[in-house]
């Protein structure tokens, strides 16, 4: 089976319990949303079960959330009837070029296999307007791809696309983005896995 298919079968199978232990906006969004226009329409690429998008919505500005779980796309419509959601893969998005000011991929791309990496943020350079932002949070570390006990259902395995600093670095070179603001930390929980949580901002160049 497909890897990110497979990571979006589990997740509709964790979708609640995912929804109540992650409930808060992800960290350095401020941060990112202080370099979008007022209004600006942002999308929120991996948006599970809507914190994020309900989170920019509140701040004004105008959110399309996509995701390849149908069940955490329902808590999301649920939770945020007034926002779009699309059930979609990321590494095949159909939307219009030049049309958003950001991009929001938090802990998404770590569950697309390091072949379609590029291709997917080419797309995500594409459908950004001219100096347009990206931000990108991922569990860093030695480059692989791996498979974990998923930390609510530990019997079953979970699908990781582990990209070191200097791979995104790299990557997000090789597709048109520079870095604007780069955090990381350690994990501070075993849901986040034991991974340092890398968090950047970059923009379209």
């Amino acid at each position: 089976m497909d890897k990110s298919k497979q990571a979006s079968l589990l997740y509709d199978k964790i979708a609640e319990l995912y929804s109540r232990e992650f409930s808060t906006p992800s960290e350095y969004i401020d941060e990112f949303l202080e370099l979008i226009p007022g209004n600006g329409k942002i999308l929120d690429a991996g948006c599970g079960p809507g914190v994020d998008s309900g989170y920019m919505k509140a701040r004004g500005f105008e959110v399309l959330g996509v995701d390849l779980s149908e069940e955490m796309l329902k808590i999301a419509k649920q939770k945020f009837p007034k926002i779009h959601f699309e059930l979609a893969d990321l590494r095949a998005l159909k939307l219009k070029p030049n049309s958003f000011d950001g991009i929001l991929a938090s802990c998404s791309l770590i569950h697309i296999p390091k072949k379609d990496i590029i291709p997917t943020l080419q797309n995500f350079n594409k459908f950004l307007k001219r100096d347009g932002k990206i931000y990108i949070a991922l569990q860093a570390g030695k480059s692989g791809e791996i498979f974990i006990n998923e930390p609510f259902k530990p019997d079953e395995k979970l699908f990781l696309n582990i990209i070191s600093i200097d791979e995104i670095k790299d990557l997000l070179f090789k597709t048109g983005f520079s870095i604007v603001k780069k955090y990381e930390r350690k994990p501070k929980s075993k849901e986040e896995l034991n991974f340092t949580k890398l968090f950047i901002i970059a923009k379209k160049i």
